[in-house]
């Protein structure tokens, strides 16, 4: 997988992957035109995303019906270091299955890959260059 960032000017930037473009940029309170995502509303989203995916690809391997899916994701910020320490994540899964199966619904949304890299440290790497 590869993404890019390029400033655009100040604190708003444009990440890009696979021909596609997102705006990330601070809010109105921060200098920002606020029109942009926040880097950690990206990656909350990204959390969403990847369990709703999984759920699905699970539940269309099982055959388990699901007819809609709606999620509000919430962070707590923690300090030293700075950072996410804490994501709640509510779920709605709109489906008939009966309760065994949808327990296997909710452990195979909870083992997705970004929620797999949240639990577990992850390796960054940084190549700094000063031109």
């Amino acid at each position: 997988m590869h993404v890019e960032l390029e400033q655009i000017e100040g604190r708003r930037f444009a990440i890009r992957a696979r021909g596609l473009e997102v705006i990330v940029d601070d809010t109105l309170d921060a200098g920002g035109p606020g029109d942009g995502f926040r880097p950690t509303e990206l990656l909350l989203g990204a959390l969403a995303a990847c369990m709703a995916g999984t759920m699905l690809n699970f539940a269309k391997d099982q055959e388990i019906p699901i007819r809609g899916i709606s999620m509000a994701l919430d962070d707590e910020v923690s300090k030293a270091p700075t950072r996410i320490g804490k994501v709640s994540v509510s779920m709605t899964v709109e489906t008939d299955a009966d309760d065994r199966r949808v327990r296997s619904l909710e452990r195979v949304a909870s083992a997705c890959k970004v929620h797999n890299t949240l639990q577990a440290p992850t390796e960054v790497v940084l190549s700094f260059e000063a031109t």
